[in-house]
């Protein structure tokens, strides 16, 4: 397993605080923004994560 520095992890979101996006929503991924359509941003996909994790959690 590999993961980043925690130094690494959190200068994007340093970045963000000191210049937000102009886009209300805006997904990044190492330091790449990724296009709104793109396919693990799905909202169906969301909705259904959030409704198995608030049943795994009660």
């Amino acid at each position: 397993m590999a993961a980043r520095r925690i130094v690494d992890a959190v200068a994007p979101i340093h970045r963000f605080v000191d210049e937000p996006p102009a886009t209300p929503l805006t997904a990044i991924d190492r330091g790449r923004q990724l296009p709104p359509d793109f396919p693990t941003l799905d909202p169906r996909d969301a909705e259904r994560l959030m409704d198995l994790t608030e049943k795994l959690l009660s």
